[in-house]
């Protein structure tokens, strides 16, 4: 039987044939701030209640069994700077006293069940802690599986800052998962316009897709026109991102965009990275990256042979590394030099994709 198996690159961390994905999920009011010229901030961060305020939280899955994972230290930062934070939790750097919360024992929700993680809460508004302009929270920290300590770097979620149009809207939708013994999720969009979430949504469609590697768009066979859609096992191989455009009859009122990833078939991808540190490479460095194909449950490798690979630059757009024919080619392995990296926006994006006989 072939399985068709993808991945796209977005380890944090590799060491003895153990992946874990990452990324920051922002709960309960998106990070998205606008102001006018009066002063006015929508939303206004400071005035909303408790469990309103944003939260950030940091989502670890090892790959092998999609398993949430706690880390055992972790570092908040703000536009590259670490932030500290006194005996309250309250964060204390000059000019950001207060306006961060460490909160070490908020709930969040994975894989159907209530988790007990380290978040970090927004107290204050974040207009114009530098600028009025976007900017960035990111963590780093350590986790420990199979009894090796494994360092990650390089979370982030960015933070929009827009001066006030007056009708500005925006559409967020969570990130997914699939396991084993959650074979499908639903996805949720919600629209906001000028910081306020819009609860009639009377007169509003959704059109949801998955946008595939190369850049085309495929229609869910379930597909939803409501601010909700199901995914299941079948719609994903591995990763999928999804595409949910908001229209209010005919005119498009915003764009949001997710990942979907499914953790439950038996064969997965494990990314060998060798040249460089983690995922981030130094001046003077030449890394090789090969997949590889494994059983979840023992780890033992399944022949794959040539994989076919598509890569894009830090903006998404096709990239060609040198020595290939176009952004799309066949190949066992990649290896590419830390200028290559640069040229590509300072990030490169890989994505493969293969049948392996089961």
């Amino acid at each position: 039987m072939g399985q068709q198996i993808q991945a796209g690159l977005k380890i944090i961390a590799l060491r003895d044939g153990t992946s874990v994905n990452g990324y920051l999920r922002v709960e309960n009011t998106p990070l998205i701030q606008r102001y006018n010229d009066a002063g006015v901030f929508t939303p206004d961060y400071e005035a909303l209640a408790g469990d309103k305020k944003p939260a950030v939280v940091p989502v670890l899955v090892n790959v092998s069994d999609g398993a949430m994972l706690k880390p055992q230290t972790l570092a908040w930062k703000y536009n590259g700077v670490a932030l500290t934070f006194g005996e309250d939790n309250l964060s204390t750097n000059e000019g950001m006293e207060g306006v961060f919360e460490r909160d070490t024992a908020y709930q969040a929700n994975y894989d159907g069940a209530a988790r007990t993680v380290e978040a970090l809460r927004v107290m204050k508004n974040l207009v114009p802690l530098s600028g009025y302009d976007n900017d960035r929270i990111s963590v780093e920290g350590t986790i420990e599986v199979g009894g090796s300590q494994i360092a990650f770097s390089g979370i982030s979620t960015e933070v929009v800052i827009q001066k006030s149009t007056g009708s500005s809207y925006d559409l967020v939708v969570g990130d997914g998962t699939l396991t084993k013994e959650s074979r499908e999720t639903t996805l949720t969009a919600s629209l906001w316009n000028e910081g306020s979430e819009v609860t009639d949504l009377s007169g509003y469609t959704f059109e949801w897709k998955m946008v595939q590697a190369d850049g085309t768009e495929k229609a869910f066979a379930n597909a939803s026109s409501g601010a909700s859609q199901k995914v299941v096992a079948a719609d994903v191989d591995y990763q999928a991102r999804v595409r949910c455009t908001a229209k209010k009859g005919t005119d498009t009122v915003a764009t949001g965009f997710c990942t979907v990833t499914d953790y439950s078939d038996p064969v997965v991808v494990a990314w060998d990275i060798s040249g460089m540190d983690g995922n981030a490479i130094s001046p003077g460095q030449t890394a090789t990256v090969t997949p590889k194909a494994k059983y979840r449950d023992s780890g033992v490798e399944v022949a794959a042979g040539a994989w076919t690979w598509s890569v894009q630059d830090n903006d998404g757009e096709p990239y060609t590394l040198p020595g290939k024919e176009g952004a799309t080619f066949t190949a066992e392995s990649v290896t590419f030099g830390y200028q290559d990296v640069a040229s590509a926006g300072y990030g490169i994006n890989f994505y493969v994709s293969n049948t392996i006989e089961i």
